[in-house]
């Protein structure tokens, strides 16, 4: 789109990623005249392929069909989880028959998918509805107490609307505004993952755990597609920097960290070794006068949980659907927010607190044994999964 000096829109997104694009799409396809402010053009590399099993029902909301994202190689089929402990244990799990009865009725099949071509079938999917995209950074936001009155980009363009939604990841473009702080749990760590190009021998996703050190250390495996699979490592921040002073590249580096995990093939890695620092959090707000946080703006849930792309969709889809309500009954926008907010907020520091408790508490995860505490893990991400889309019933209650 060309530059304008101005725009004027119903709403207005800070940052285009998958929850961005998600609150994008459906506010878009309900009429609003939306506009979307977004630094890097799509697509880009990203990680986060593992989608959780409440993903075919929040890509159906999208008007995204699994079966299509399967037939066109964009995803493919998850049907497990695959833990394997430093001890030689290995741990399947699936969907648990409750999840499949009502309410909940999710899919006994989920997906994993190609980051770059599934952010570009959202994108797709956004400029088909409508969704203007303004390719710059949001410089300054304007704010009366506790409303954004406009914001302006890197080039001077002011954008104004009566809604806004803050996607802008760890930038927390409105978070920071609004001086709005953050409840943080463990120390920061660093996730390193590289393409490996031999071929996927199994349906689901593999994650495997090193606890002989004080800090857990855990690796993943996901396939990408028939040929290729995204192959990861999580560690303290600390034990990378010591790591990374007896190793002459990243590539190195991230070699040395896969040796920790004997059952995990390496064979065929490829590509550059990509990095990204990340600590676990929630924003102590995440709703104001005109505006709502979705995604890792409001809340970055460990990603141990393999819910981020689907945490994302689900804010951004329901970040639209609070907009949309809001205007329809404007008496209910206390209790609209006030439901977004508690949902979005609690089921983060729900998983937050269990698994850094489980898993990278290192008495409790030793007095559990490994094993058990992984089964806890995947529990866990069931569970979390459930509470979410639970409380999910009650928002148009009066």
């Amino acid at each position: 789109m060309p530059i304008r000096s101005s725009s004027d829109a119903d709403v207005v997104i800070i940052g285009g990623g998958i929850a961005g694009m998600a609150a994008a799409l459906v506010l878009a396809r309900s009429g609003r005249h939306v506009v979307c402010v977004e630094p890097e053009r799509i697509p880009r590399a990203r990680v986060g392929e593992s989608l959780d099993w409440s993903a075919p029902q929040l890509l159906g909301q999208l008007d995204l069909s699994r079966d299509a994202l399967i037939e066109d190689r964009i995803g493919t089929p998850k049907r497990e989880v695959h833990a394997f402990t430093s001890r030689g244990d290995r741990l399947v799990g699936g969907p648990p028959d409750w999840f499949r009865r009502w309410p909940l009725q999710f899919e006994a099949l989920t997906l994993h998918v190609d980051r770059e071509r599934f952010d570009q079938r959202l994108f797709e999917a956004a400029i088909g509805a409508g969704v203007e995209f303004a390719w710059e950074r949001v410089r300054t936001v304007g704010m009366i107490e506790d409303r954004i009155s406009d914001c302006a980009t890197s080039s001077g363009r002011r954008c104004r609307a009566r809604w806004y939604i803050d996607a802008s990841g760890r930038s927390r473009v409105i978070g920071r505004a609004a001086h709005i702080g953050t409840q943080r749990w463990g120390c920061e760590r660093i996730g390193l993952w590289r393409h490996r190009t031999s071929g996927v021998t199994f349906d689901g996703t593999a994650l495997h755990f090193d606890d002989t050190a004080p800090d857990l250390l855990w690796a993943w495996e996901i396939p990408i597609d028939a040929e290729r699979s995204s192959v990861g490592v999580v560690m303290p921040l600390t034990d990378f920097k010591d790591t990374r002073r007896e190793t002459e590249s990243l590539d190195e580096a991230m070699s040395h960290a896969l040796r920790r995990f004997p059952s995990l093939d390496v064979n065929g890695l490829a590509g550059p070794t990509r990095a990204r620092t990340f600590q676990s959090h929630v924003s102590e707000r995440v709703v104001g006068a005109n505006w709502l946080v979705v995604g890792e703006a409001a809340a970055l849930v460990d990603p141990l949980s393999s819910s981020g792309v689907s945490t994302a969709m689900r804010h951004g889809v329901e970040a639209a659907a609070t907009i949309i309500s809001a205007e329809e009954s404007p008496e209910s926008l206390s209790r609209l927010l006030a439901g977004y907010e508690h949902r979005v907020t609690d089921v983060a520091r729900l998983y937050n607190e269990a698994v850094e408790r489980l898993l990278y508490d290192p008495q409790l995860r030793r007095r559990l044994s490994m094993r058990q505490a992984a089964r806890a893990y995947v529990i866990l991400g069931y569970l979390t999964s459930a509470i979410y889309n639970l409380s999910l019933l009650h928002i148009s209650e009066p």
